[in-house]
């Protein structure tokens, strides 16, 4: 009887110690909210940040690999089984890649010489990135933030690891550790798609000249059609208290936060353009800044980004560009299509999109097409006046063309595509 009433006397003291203990939490946390709404802040930031470190590594990637055997000949491959750039990222994320050093500087023989070296293997990214988004994406620590057009890597001899960028021609050597070079040449093999090339240079820029003739495939894609709601859920409403104005407009549908702080207007054709003024983004910042914050503020419109890969930035305009790939080539589309362009300026923050996307590959009936050499395009342009002087960027893309509309599908065309005073436009279209 003595240790039942004792075991009662217990209960009451804990639950009494656990009621107090609750009182003086929520009294905290009533007098102190913002350090407690900081403190759920910080956690979700690291869950976000987090998030986008392990996503980068699925749009800042190369887009082409190019092979060089023990000839010097060189080949552009590819695989229509998987991601070569993927699976050569993934083995290279098990490396440690540690310090740096400077081997060359603007030197364009050197910087050929390296870009052509015997057995080695180049991964190619259409526009310059950092060591410090490399680092990122690899799940590395390199102490370079050196801006970097292309990756070169001895297949043979190990820790002959490079760094290159083309637009100063300097090159980077990167020391390396736990390396597998047995595991990359496993990979490089299992390719499908060859195109012999020669790396060169044509002002400023290393592209891939097609001494011959290619054969290129077609591709085609059902179009998926967003919810106008996606859109307004991810990027206008921050809380449920929020309000949206909606209003019909001469091209489309306007969507207005209640401050007229967030403004989203997406056009009948599909084109999307959001304009955010809500917060002040500071200074515009380095390359690496300006490409992190563009890429999260894409993964903030919830698209698909299977095909998706950075392509450019403009730094006039702070402007990061992504562009749907296909067979390591771009895809262009005169409407915008495929194509996600995010500025940044000081006081506002503005994203160029499309609610219809690429979604899964289905049967073309169109045989390869075949493309003449570059030789020959730029022989065909200078005929037509153009400058070739002023083509700062050459190679294959696939022209996306035609209406679009909710589970249609479309077909996509290989052709050569010129970057011409600041402009990528077809070979047709330039010389028309």
């Amino acid at each position: 009887m003595k240790d039942t009433k004792t075991r009662k006397i217990a209960r009451h003291v804990i639950l009494a110690l656990l009621a107090l203990a609750s009182m003086a939490l929520s009294w905290i946390i009533w007098t102190n909210p913002a350090r407690y709404e900081r403190a759920k802040q910080v956690s979700t930031e690291k869950v976000q940040s987090n998030q986008v470190s392990r996503d980068m590594s699925d749009v800042i990637l190369p887009t082409q690999v190019i092979y060089t055997n023990s000839n010097q000949k060189q080949t552009l491959i590819n695989s229509s089984k998987k991601s070569l750039s993927k699976a050569i990222i993934n083995e290279l994320s098990k490396w440690k890649l540690e310090s740096s050093t400077r081997v060359s500087r603007g030197n364009k023989e050197r910087f050929l010489d390296y870009a052509s070296m015997t057995r080695s293997l180049m991964l190619k990214y259409p526009s310059n990135v950092t060591g410090q988004i490399l680092s990122s994406v690899y799940d590395q620590k390199m102490d370079t933030n050196t801006e970097v057009s292309q990756i070169v890597i001895n297949l043979d001899r190990k820790n002959e690891f490079f760094l290159l960028d083309d637009k100063t021609y300097d090159v980077y050597q990167i020391k390396v550790t736990k390396q597998s070079l047995k595991s990359l040449r496993k990979i490089v093999k299992n390719n499908d798609q060859e195109y012999g090339v020669k790396e060169k240079i044509m002002n400023h820029k290393l592209i891939n000249d097609y001494p011959d003739s290619i054969e290129v495939p077609y591709y085609s894609f059902l179009i998926n059609k967003e919810s106008s709601s996606v859109f307004t859920a991810n990027l206008l409403t921050d809380t449920d208290a929020d309000s949206i104005d909606t209003k019909k407009v001469k091209d489309g549908t306007e969507y207005v936060t209640a401050n007229n702080a967030k403004r989203l207007l997406i056009q009948n054709d599909g084109s999307a353009t959001f304009n955010d003024t809500s917060k002040n983004n500071g200074k515009n910042g380095d390359l690496k800044t300006n490409i992190e914050k563009s890429f999260y503020q894409m993964k903030q419109l919830g698209v698909q980004v299977d095909n998706m890969r950075y392509f450019n930035f403009h730094p006039s305009q702070y402007q990061a560009e992504f562009r749907d790939y296909v067979g390591g080539f771009p895809i262009f589309n005169n409407d915008g299509l495929g194509t996600i362009k995010v500025s940044r300026q000081s006081s506002e923050l503005t994203t160029a999109f499309s609610i219809y996307n690429l979604d899964v590959p289905v049967p073309t009936s169109e045989n390869n097409k075949e493309l003449p050499s570059t030789e020959t395009i730029l022989n065909q342009l200078e005929l037509n006046g153009i400058d070739t002087k002023k083509i700062e960027d050459i190679d294959v893309g696939y022209d996306w063309s035609g209406k679009v509309s909710a589970n249609s599908t479309v077909e996509l065309e290989p052709t050569w595509y010129i970057k011409y005073r600041g402009d990528w436009t077809s070979y047709r279209d330039l010389i028309s």
